[in-house]
């Protein structure tokens, strides 16, 4: 005699987890917040019912906590158990957008999606307003940067192969990596990347960020890059830029040693720099 299968309760809702996974990816998302979890699974917010769902399926090896205060999570594809959490780029616009709306991919991540990949990064590098702790999901490691008035920055919306992420323009980036050196590799990142965004670069697009960071400091040393890189035509509109704004004098790198007596200066940005340094540039040109 054939016992009939029959379904309970339990079965039921276990049942139910998977498919609001399902769900969620029909939509080609990956993040979801535990209150649309409960919803899609018939269970009432913020009940220990909902926390035991998503323990089951954390156990599983399925999800993943991305933000536990506002209680989102992230589905691990089978192909991506390896790294503990899927690409940052399929789920980070999603994960941000509404608590960050202005953040940005930033510094040497924004570097390699505009083409320049010289250096092996372990990290997404993104800009917000506010400082936050890093995220490390998995394998995945990202480093969040403060910057005041991030809504100015001029960025794009560009199109990945599962989702849309804000980046930087090219402009921008570089002004973000002058400001940022000591995060970046020093000089020698910035005059490289520079040297990759040669062809791209544009007066207008350059203009912009200048305008938009109003950092006279940051000028000054961008404009020596692009002089000492041979890139007079941005050298220019970057002088142009500083015409009647006070220039300081400053070193290249804010953290080289302060000896004056064995300097290089170049006068036209007020900008003491080192015989190292100076060939760095000899180097790439």
């Amino acid at each position: 005699m054939v016992t009939p299968l029959t379904s309970t309760r339990t079965d039921v809702l276990k049942d139910s987890g998977s498919a609001a996974l399902r769900r969620v990816q029909a939509q080609a998302r990956y993040l979801f917040h535990s209150d649309e979890f409960a919803k899609l699974t018939n269970r009432e917010p913020k009940s220990q019912a909902v926390q035991a769902a998503l323990n089951r399926l954390v156990k599983q090896g399925r999800i993943v906590l991305a933000m536990k205060r506002v209680g989102k999570w992230l589905i691990v594809p089978p192909e991506q158990a390896h790294y503990g959490a899927p690409p940052v780029d399929w789920w980070l616009d999603d994960c941000l957008k509404d608590i960050e709306p202005h953040y940005y991919v930033a510094l040497l991540s924004a570097a390699k999606h505009w083409g320049s990949a010289h250096y092996a990064l372990q990290t997404t590098q993104v800009m917000i307003s506010q400082a936050r702790p890093s995220l490390n999901i998995g394998r995945l490691h990202i480093e969040f940067v403060a910057k005041r008035d991030i809504a100015l920055t001029p960025t794009t919306r560009v199109r990945g192969s599962v989702a849309h992420l804000r980046v930087s323009t090219r402009e921008a980036t570089l002004l973000d990596l002058v400001r940022h050196q000591a995060s970046v590799g020093g000089i020698e990142a910035v005059a490289r990347i520079t040297k990759d965004f040669s062809g791209t670069v544009t007066k207008k697009g350059l203009l912009e960020a200048l305008n938009a960071l109003g950092q006279v400091l940051a000028a000054q040393r961008l404009g020596f890059v692009f002089g000492h890189l041979g890139l007079s035509r941005y050298a220019e509109v970057v002088a142009d830029w500083l015409t009647g704004k006070r220039r300081s004098l400053q070193w290249l790198e804010p953290a080289t040693s302060q000896d004056a007596q064995a300097a290089l200066l170049d006068e036209r940005w007020n900008i003491r720099y080192t015989p190292e340094q100076e060939a760095i540039f000899q180097e790439l040109t």
